[in-house]
């Protein structure tokens, strides 16, 4: 994931959380209690709002997401107007769509259910994220490289002069010949002491609470954090083009592109 783009992130769930005025469970003494409730949804419309009274909470605007036969399906628009390409990036960035859960999760097994486009230069993603300490487990499909999907971590340490940006995450292969827009069940089974992720019940890899010291201490998640869904334009700055194998190519994309979430179930082993 992009360094901006990170922080983008953690500017949208800081607005549901604080502007929103949602609780989170203190920080303080959590030890290895677990914070999660079953459930599950294959989305209508009364799943998501731009209220807090609904499971989810769209971030972005209104127009950017509709609840479907499909699903909960995320728009990518093209820009207004005109459009550079220089130096490998854009001049102009697409509205995404962003949503959130109004529900938090500390430990458990989180189904997610989704597809992203091929195109190169948009990211779809499905993360756990904790707004203040600023964790974060990431499930993200690249358009530019559709025959494999990407998993990382963040979490801050004070002994931490810069974000270890890129240090956990890696490339993963899917268990059979496919691509990012098929739909697949992505799974993040969290605990105290690892992580697995899964594709349609094939584990793809295991972290270990252990394996992720660095700089002298953990770099674990480890504090209660909410599912966010987002499909975003990753066509500048340069660094995040190139990750994302972008820019996008308006010239022969689509002006809208779509990203479906068919489904999401919270299972709570812990």
């Amino acid at each position: 994931m992009n360094v901006l783009y990170f922080f983008y992130l953690i500017l949208l769930t800081f607005y549901v959380d604080v502007g929103f005025g949602l609780q989170l469970p203190a920080a303080g003494g959590l030890g290895s209690t677990s914070t999660c409730t079953p459930f599950q949804t294959t989305f209508s419309p009364s799943d998501v709002s731009q209220s807090l009274n609904t499971p989810f909470v769209a971030v972005s605007k209104r127009t950017s997401y509709e609840v479907t036969g499909d699903g909960l399906e995320l728009f990518l628009d093209k820009p207004s107007g005109a459009i550079q390409t220089k130096n490998g990036v854009n001049s102009k960035i697409a509205e995404g769509s962003t949503i959130n859960s109004t529900f938090v999760i500390r430990y458990g097994k989180v189904n997610i259910d989704f597809d992203g486009p091929i195109q190169p230069g948009v990211v779809t993603a499905a993360i756990l994220i904790a707004t203040h300490e600023r964790d974060e487990i990431d499930i993200e499909l690249l358009g530019g490289d559709p025959t494999h999907w990407q998993s990382n971590i963040f979490a801050y340490g004070p002994q931490d002069k810069h974000p270890l940006w890129g240090v956990f995450g890696e490339i993963e292969n899917y268990p059979k010949k496919s691509t990012i827009a098929d739909t697949h069940k992505y799974t993040i089974d969290w605990n105290e002491d690892r992580i697995i992720w899964s594709v349609d019940g094939v584990p793809i890899r295991i972290l270990q609470k252990d394996d992720t010291y660095k700089h002298g201490g953990l770099h674990y998640p480890s504090h209660p954090s909410r599912i966010q869904l987002g499909i975003w334009d990753a066509s500048n700055p340069r660094g995040t083009s190139e990750w994302a194998k972008g820019p996008i190519n308006w010239k022969a994309a689509p002006s809208r592109m779509i990203a479906t979430f068919r489904s999401i179930q919270v299972e709570c082993p812990y």
